[in-house]
This record gives structure tokens, C-alpha cells and sequence, in this order.
């Protein structure tokens, strides 16, 4: 009975639900550092906490969005806008979350193809479409069977990104030439940008960007039962991204004393391959082919939750179709088909100008509502089931 207790719990549904969150986020903008660098590493020591900030506002988004599409059962997020926003504002609201959802497809989906295809390339001169290709079709296998098997794969995929990441961050500390008193010490004269308004803002930022992949996480809130486990999910997902985040930020903020880490953002010369750049350092071969297994359980995770959201929000565009599962395996090849074009923008690009599009898109359509209205809805719900209990 314990032993059934321990699997379950490993496997319970709020953490296959976290593990989307996870997973959608920690696509190659986190495997290969980029994110770290241009979001938090430039901005000196402050830089290593102020993910905590940027986690609550995607934390607060996912809770109020997730919760309220459990409890409606609008895990689509177009039948979720006119639910939520009334017949008026709804259809207004919907279109808007095409376009926040698109963009997103476009940047984030286009980020990972773009990241996977820089480190295959340097590692094993591998095609860019050969690799995308067969994440597409990886993508579209889970994606068949529906939002369980998505959840608990996911689930699966991100014990295996958490420990590769933390042991890449160990081995840094143990065996890296790193500088940690060093890069403290000189923390404002190494930082690209020592303004901590700024790294304020940067960080606020990226939590309104990474907030527009809570159509991911809907997507798969039919798994949860209750709005506890909607808690659940969401309080395990953020401190499991902030464990990461705050390691990995730590690791290369601890080598700006030693060597230029960043790179300069501001005029396209970053570093897009920072972990990277830290591992050839170890001399560790094995710890690099460990390191591309990551970015491909990254991108994959990432790519699956996308196709996830896409096929929830476009199934009815396919009805011809008949067999569901054919249909889903359609919309995914076409949903990330598109975000593998998405890459030919370039992933400097995409870092600079792409994420910062879609963070601030994403604070009038998404998070501006999900903290107010959406948060209002949640709460009159929560009432009346206190009532009714």
C-alpha cells in the first residue's frame, strides 16, 4: 500500500500539471542560459533574486487562469474568454488571445527549434530541419492521446530536466575555474547594466512573457479534481522554477569575474550559448552529451505544450478529420510548423526583440485581466462553494 502511496504521489496529476508550466518554460531560452543572461546574469548580484519576482506574476497568472478553466471546464482557451469575459468582451478577448497565442507559437516555440538547431549544429553539424522535424513529430505522438498522457510525460521529462540541470550547476561549483567571492565583490563594475530599477523591470518583464504560455497549462487543467490541487500544481511549479532559475543564474553570474559570460546584448553580440561555454571549460564529454539530452527534453516539453494549447483551440477547425487522434497529429505538425519558422528570425533576435514583444503584449491581454476580473471570477466562485458547502 505505501509503495502504491509513493507512486502515486510521484506521479500525481497537479505535478504533471506543474511540469507543463515547467516545461513550457525551460525550453532552450533556459537550457542554453540565454535567458539568464539577458534577464538577470547583466544585471549583477540582484539578479539572482529577482527571479522570485518574475515567478510570482507568472505563478498568480497560471492559479487564476488554470483555476478558473478547471471549474468552468473551458480548458480551450477561446470558450474560456467568453465564459470568463461575458458575451460582449469575450469575443474581443478571444481574438486577443489568438493573437498573444500566435506570437507566443512564433517566439517561444521559435526559440526552442532555434536553440536545439544551434547546439546540434555545433555539437554534430546536424540539418536544422532534421532535428525540428523529428520534435514535430515526437511533439505530435504525445500530443494524440490527449492532456493525461501529455501531463504525465511532461511529468516524467521534468524530473529529467531538474536533475541534469542540477547537476550541471554542481559540477560547475565543484569543478569550474569560477569566481563567486570575485563576481560579488565586483558585481556592479562586471555588470552590463548595475541599474536595479531596471533588473526590476527586466525581471517584470519576463514574467509577463512567460505568462502568455498559460494556455498551455489550461490546456491540461482537466486533470485537477479541485481547486486545491490547482494549488498544488501551481505552488510545486513555482518553486520548482525558482530553484532552477535561481541556480542557474547563480552558476554564471558566478563566472562574470573570470570571463565574459553575457557577451553585449544591446548591439546582437551576446553569448547565446552561455551553459555551453561553462561546460567546455569542464572538460567533462560526457557532461555535454548529458547537456544536449537537456535541450531536447526542453525542447520537447516545450514544444508539447504548445502543440497541447494549439489543439485545443483549433480541433474544431478540423472536424473533417474524423479520426481524433489523426486530427491532433495534424494541428501539431501545422502548430509547430509554424514555430519552427518562427526560428528563421534568429534566436539573438528572438531573445532581444521577441520575448520583449510579447511580455508587453502580454501585460494589457493576459495579465492585467488575470489579476483582476479573472481573480474577481475566481474569488466569487470560491464564495459559493463555501455557500453551497
Amino acid at each position: 500500500m505505501e509503495k502504491q502511496k509513493k507512486r502515486n504521489m510521484f506521479t500525481a496529476s497537479y505535478v504533471g500539471v506543474a511540469a507543463v508550466w515547467l516545461g513550457s518554460h525551460f525550453g532552450p531560452g533556459f537550457a542554453t542560459g540565454s535567458f539568464s543572461t539577458t534577464y538577470y546574469v547583466r544585471y549583477g548580484w540582484i539578479g539572482i533574486l529577482t527571479p522570485l519576482l518574475a515567478m510570482l506574476v507568472t505563478g498568480g497568472v497560471m492559479y487564476f487562469m488554470a483555476e478558473y478553466a478547471r471549474a468552468h471546464q473551458t480548458f480551450n482557451y477561446r470558450p474560456f474568454a467568453l465564459s470568463c469575459f461575458g458575451p460582449k468582451a469575450g469575443p474581443v478577448m478571444s481574438v486577443l488571445y489568438d493573437v498573444a497565442f500566435i506570437m507566443t507559437l512564433l517566439c517561444a516555440g521559435g526559440l526552442a527549434f532555434s536553440g536545439e538547431a544551434n547546439i546540434l549544429k555545433q555539437a554534430f553539424g546536424c540539418p536544422y530541419w532534421l532535428g525540428a522535424g523529428a520534435m514535430i513529430l515526437l511533439s505530435g505522438l504525445l500530443c494524440m492521446y490527449g492532456s493525461r498522457l501529455m501531463a504525465r510525460t511532461s511529468a516524467y521529462m521534468m524530473y529529467a530536466i531538474i536533475f541534469v540541470v542540477l547537476l550541471i550547476v554542481v559540477l560547475s561549483f565543484i569543478f569550474g575555474k569560477y569566481d563567486l567571492a570575485g563576481a560579488f565583490a565586483n558585481s556592479a563594475a562586471n555588470a552590463k547594466n548595475p541599474d536595479m530599477l531596471q533588473a526590476i523591470r527586466s525581471a517584470l518583464l519576463y514574467g509577463c512573457f512567460q505568462s502568455t504560455i498559460v494556455f498551455n497549462v489550461m490546456s491540461v487543467s482537466d486533470v485537477l479534481e479541485s481547486r486545491k490541487e490547482t494549488r498544488k500544481a501551481i505552488g510545486f511549479g513555482y518553486v520548482a522554477t525558482v530553484i532552477l532559475m535561481i541556480g542557474m543564474v547563480l552558476m554564471l553570474f558566478s563566472y562574470t569575474n573570470v570571463m565574459d559570460i553575457v557577451g553585449d546584448i544591446n548591439h546582437g553580440k551576446q553569448n547565446l550559448l552561455p551553459v555551453m561555454t561553462v561546460l567546455q571549460g569542464l572538460g567533462f564529454q560526457w557532461l555535454t552529451y548529458l547537456y544536449i539530452i537537456l535541450m531536447t527534453l526542453a525542447v520537447l516539453t516545450s514544444a508539447a505544450g504548445l502543440a497541447q494549447a494549439s489543439v485545443r483551440r483549433f480541433d474544431g477547425l478540423f472536424k473533417g478529420i474524423e479520426n481524433l487522434q489523426a486530427r491532433r497529429f495534424v494541428i501539431t505538425c501545422i502548430a509547430l510548423g509554424i514555430a519552427a519558422l518562427g526560428a528563421s528570425f534568429g534566436m539573438g533576435n528572438i531573445l532581444r526583440k521577441g520575448t520583449a514583444w510579447v511580455g508587453y503584449f502580454g501585460i494589457p491581454v493576459v495579465v492585467i485581466p488575470a489579476f483582476t476580473w479573472v481573480a474577481y471570477r475566481v474569488h466569487k466562485d470560491g464564495k459559493s462553494e463555501e455557500k453551497s458547502a
